[in-house]
């Protein structure tokens, strides 16, 4: 995929981002659960009641975790703090 976007002249990162658990995952709220899987295409929170396509909500998850990534530099664990130095994460992806 990056090397199709550089034939069309964008300049892109291209991120592995683990899938597990993003089709549990309340992209609003952030619990997961079996359970917030109602069918294959319907997801539901169990926690807040966020309803949503299944397909969409995990694409948000993954969405979400690929802008972590980007913004602190590595995988970010949900629900852990994690301390973050200001200004190495971004110099090195600029370059």
């Amino acid at each position: 995929m990056a090397r199709r976007l550089a034939e069309f002249g964008h300049e892109s990162k291209l991120l592995a981002i683990n899938p597990a658990y993003t089709s549990q995952q309340c992209a609003c709220c952030g619990h997961t659960a079996k359970d917030n899987r109602q069918t294959q295409s319907q997801f539901k929170c169990a926690a807040c009641g966020y309803e949503a396509n299944a397909d969409v909500n995990g694409a948000r998850n993954i969405l979400a975790a690929g802008h972590a990534v980007l913004a602190c530099g590595g995988v970010v664990q949900s629900g852990r703090p994690m301390k973050q130095e200001p200004g190495t994460a971004r110099a090195a992806i600029t370059q």
